[in-house]
């Protein structure tokens, strides 16, 4: 019996020493989709198509995302930013599958996202883009 307690005091006593690590500055975050790049190509967004292609980075590596009249979820890892840029990772995202109107960009967001390797933000916010081999996604933020 005195073991038990003594064993767990010091897993107490460590825990105590232990930090939990800082957030990422992208955790919280909410994007809407504004362009595409592909190679020899770029659609941008009307407003109105924006609002519909989304993605929320959420605390513990889950992704929100709105896919046109679609919603999936995915998870989601970055590096520690350096001058704003960094790694990041995506899971496959698993969503819902109706026929959405078009014009939908729901698929190439979901695609992106898989193709994902470095992330970039500016200096005021105003903008989160993801890179891929072909394929660039530049975010601007939601509003709360």
């Amino acid at each position: 019996m005195k073991s038990a307690i003594l064993a767990v005091a010091a897993t107490l006593m460590l825990g105590g020493c232990m930090t939990i690590p800082e957030a990422h500055p992208l955790t919280g975050t909410k994007w809407q989709l504004a362009t595409i790049d592909t190679p020899g190509s770029t659609t941008t967004l009307t407003p109105a198509v924006q609002r519909r292609h989304t993605i929320t980075l959420k605390e513990g590596g889950e992704a929100q995302v709105q896919l046109d009249c679609n919603r999936g979820r995915a998870s989601w890892t970055a590096g520690k930013p350096r001058a704003g840029a960094g790694p990041i990772s995506f899971g496959p995202v698993a969503s819902t599958k109706m026929l959405c109107p078009q014009p939908s960009f729901g698929d190439q967001l979901a695609k992106g996202l898989g193709e994902a390797s470095r992330y970039a933000t500016t200096l005021d916010g105003r903008q989160l883009v993801l890179e891929g081999a072909e394929l660039r996604l530049t975010f601007s933020p939601i509003a709360e």
